[in-house]
């Protein structure tokens, strides 16, 4: 019977420590899961200033789109005279 009780004190200290270092990963799967919303946050961010700057250049593109093409229509209609 003392044989249980030996096996009883040292369980419990390891027991202990198991319990310390799940706190530990717990702790640190937290801190982790913050750190990727945290660089998510910034990179959707990013992404949202590149689908704007996407737009400014299609809006650009346009533009000179149809200035190209007036100016064209003025050269044909100077040609044709």
């Amino acid at each position: 019977m003392p044989k249980k009780v030996q096996k009883q004190d040292t369980l419990e200290p390891l027991i202990t420590e198991i319990q310390e270092l799940l706190n530990v990963i717990k702790n640190e799967q937290t801190n982790m899961k913050k750190e990727m919303e945290r660089h998510h946050k910034v990179t959707m961010k990013k992404l949202d200033k590149l689908r704007e700057f996407d737009e400014i250049m299609d809006m650009t593109n346009v533009v000179f789109e149809k200035r190209f093409s007036n100016i064209e229509q003025a050269l044909m209609k100077m040609l044709s005279k």
